[in-house]
């Protein structure tokens, strides 16, 4: 138990920190000045700059790759919950679990694994307009599959710790 609640308190930590949405709210304001750049240049002035399209596109990247953890992390995705519904409050939680482990799974094998792949794979290609290493725009990828994947963990060590309180309780009062 020591060891879940020493987790959960690093996880809590992750998922209470602001730091994500102020990485994409500033990359969201570069972004903005990018695009605004390219249209000055391109139709007011008639001289497009190389290199504004290639990092609104890297910008873009890492955008909604953050925003997808985050909306993990605020439980926001899309879902059907119609027929979860129908079902009593703990069968419900239940089936919470095992959609966080399954997607945790998921998570982990698409986004982490393929994240350190992509990334190992283009260490050595540079980007034609900006001259950087695409490994740090793939690199999105496993940054934000494993942000994701430290956002469910938490809820998972959640339902295990309630789960084993919840069982420690019952057992107490029928002692």
């Amino acid at each position: 138990m020591i060891i879940i609640d020493t987790l959960l308190k690093v996880l809590r930590a992750i998922k209470r920190a602001r730091f994500v949405e102020y990485i994409i709210a500033i990359l969201a304001a570069i972004l903005s000045v990018v695009v605004l750049l390219q249209v000055v240049f391109r139709y007011a002035l008639n001289n497009p700059l190389h290199w504004t399209e290639e990092m609104a596109r890297f910008l873009l990247i890492w955008i909604v790759l953050l925003g997808a953890a985050i909306g993990i992390k605020r439980k926001s995705h899309f879902s059907l919950d119609i027929l979860v519904k129908q079902f009593p409050k703990g069968v419900q939680e239940g089936l919470a679990f095992a959609m966080d482990v399954f997607l945790f799974i998921l998570i982990f094998d698409v986004m982490v694994n393929n994240g350190v792949y992509l990334t190992q794979l283009t260490l050595r290609q540079i980007s034609p307009a900006l001259g950087i290493r695409m490994s740090y725009v793939y690199s999105a990828v496993l940054a934000c599959g494993t942000l994701s994947c430290f956002y469910i963990l938490e809820d998972i060590l959640s339902f295990i710790k309630d789960a084993i309180e919840r069982r420690r309780e019952r057992m107490a009062e029928n002692v």
